[in-house]
This record gives structure tokens, C-alpha cells and sequence, in this order.
């Protein structure tokens, strides 16, 4: 069982990874195609996730015009929200946590041409 310090920690990690998979399906200019090869660049090293590079993967090989981000965004949010619960607080008392210079770097990782 997870300590409350490490929940805490764990749901501040699902609200970056849900802010970075954000921050790729805004930008118009990508293509599903694309998202696995920016998320290398990833801090919280989203491209090594098996379940984000599988879900990438089939979407794209389905032809789904997000390529799984929509559903990838949603099961980290259900996560996010869980652990909410768990901690008896909500999503803001976790994002007020995170230092806005690192959501700031975490954007940066996501923008193309960098």
C-alpha cells in the first residue's frame, strides 16, 4: 500500500502525464504519427509507457484521427480523480503542488521544431 506522501506523488505524475498528452493533441500541426516520437523527449519519459505506446500504436493503426490520445488523456484523468478520492482532495489541491516552471518545461517538450 502506497504511503499518502507517495499517492500524493503518484496522482502529481498522473496530473504531468495527462498535461503532456494535452499539450500534443492541441497542436494542429502534429499528426497522430508523430506523438510517440515527441513523447521520446518526455521528462516523465512517457514514450517508454507500454500502455501509451500500444494505445498510440493501435490508434494509428486504426486510423483514428487523436491516435488514442483522447482515450490515453481519459484513463489518466480517471487515475488522477481516483487518487483524489483516495487523498480525500481534489485535482487543484494537486496541480497547486506542481511548480509552474515545470509545467511550463513540460509544454516545452511537447512543442515541435525543438
Amino acid at each position: 500500500m502506497l504511503s499518502e506522501e507517495d499517492t500524493r506523488q503518484r496522482a502529481a505524475f498522473y496530473y504531468c502525464a495527462g498535461y503532456q498528452l494535452k499539450m500534443l493533441i492541441r497542436n494542429d500541426l502534429l499528426h497522430p504519427e508523430e506523438y510517440l516520437k515527441l513523447l521520446e523527449r518526455s521528462s516523465l519519459k512517457l514514450a517508454e509507457d507500454e500502455i501509451i505506446r500500444t494505445t498510440i500504436e493501435e490508434g494509428i493503426l486504426s486510423g483514428s484521427d487523436d491516435g488514442g490520445l483522447y482515450s490515453l488523456i481519459t484513463l489518466f484523468e480517471a487515475f488522477l480523480y481516483a487518487l483524489c478520492e483516495v487523498l480525500e482532495t481534489d485535482v487543484d489541491s494537486i496541480a497547486a503542488m506542481i511548480p509552474a516552471h515545470f509545467l511550463d518545461s513540460l509544454a516545452d517538450e511537447m512543442k515541435t521544431g525543438c
